[in-house]
């Protein structure tokens, strides 16, 4: 376990504690038996992935032929606290030829003063690169490390990418780099955007190889919009889910895909108390996973 990091940038403090990590799994193949700113404060082709049953299935398809996941409505917001704004998930399968960008779509975001948070998985976690956005929002601030899928997949990961007191609107994009070869290769992009949160108060990551799924607890000392992810070890065709405890909604998914894709659900809640908090997910079928639990303040 890593010690807790202080950070600090462009005035704004974020308090950042590492978690520990235990072995885990990854995503698509056969199953063996993470305030921040401008700076941190606080196999197949596209065609394949676009095809009609894919959009039958739950996943549309974007304009770089990839998929959006599925969306669900969050927690009801309080007036003058953190609360859930636009969110979504995008990702292409497992294939070759994958599009140069992976870009959300259009999302309705508010103009000024928002926090967003983008957690990326994929095959190859030597081509994390950080995300930008279409109104200008740079650079977004790595929250902690890659984490690659230990021990089975340790050519994989997922980051977490963060952007305080951002600029947005109408027709807000995160995008990021896929690869410039036709090597195969899988990625997911989650992005959630926290109306009112003006630093990340604390954040936890950590890798339980099996059941209970349990997050570690994270620390708020104030109202706060807690974002939880869990990116599942996989099980390549077929259908999954994952169920979080504690309140906790679920707001966007991939998890029913069949193919081989880097799966992922995302869940929302707000508190209103200062307090540690934590969540457990329950999966189906039963599997590791990658998790992450940030609390916005």
């Amino acid at each position: 376990m890593r010690n807790s990091l202080g950070l600090r940038f462009a005035g704004l403090a974020v308090l950042a504690a590492a978690g520990c990590a235990s072995p885990s799994k990854h995503v698509d193949s056969t199953t063996p038996d993470a305030s921040v700113g401008s700076t941190l404060d606080g196999g197949g082709t596209v065609a394949d992935a676009a095809s009609s049953a894919d959009a039958a299935s739950g996943g549309q398809v974007g304009a770089d032929g990839c998929l959006n996941g599925i969306a669900s409505a969050g927690p009801t917001n309080t007036a003058g606290k953190p609360g859930l704004g636009a969110h979504a998930m995008h990702y292409c399968k497992y294939m070759s030829n994958l599009p140069k960008t992976l870009v959300t779509q259009a999302l309705s975001t508010q103009a000024t003063g928002s926090m967003i948070l983008v957690n990326i998985g994929r095959g190859d976690n030597t081509k994390f690169v950080l995300p930008t956005d279409s109104a200008g929002n740079a650079p977004y601030q790595q929250v902690d490390v890659m984490h690659p899928y230990d021990p089975y997949f340790m050519d994989s990961g997922t980051a977490m990418y963060a952007f305080a007191g951002a600029k947005g609107g109408a027709d807000f994009h995160v995008e990021t780099p896929t690869r410039s070869d036709s090597t195969m290769d899988e990625i997911t992009m989650a992005v959630v955007e926290i109306i009112g949160g003006s630093r990340i108060q604390d954040f936890k990551w950590n890798q339980p190889t099996d059941a209970p799924l349990q997050s570690l607890e994270v620390a708020t000392t104030a109202p706060a919009t807690l974002v939880a992810f869990w990116w599942g070890n996989g099980f390549p065709h077929t259908p999954q889910n994952a169920v979080p405890d504690s309140d906790f909604k679920v707001i966007d998914s991939n998890a029913y895909e069949t193919d081989s894709f880097v799966q992922s659900v995302v869940a929302v809640k707000n508190v209103s108390a200062p307090g540690s908090y934590g969540v457990t997910w329950t999966a189906t079928p039963a599997q590791g996973a990658q998790l992450w639990l940030v609390a916005v303040q």
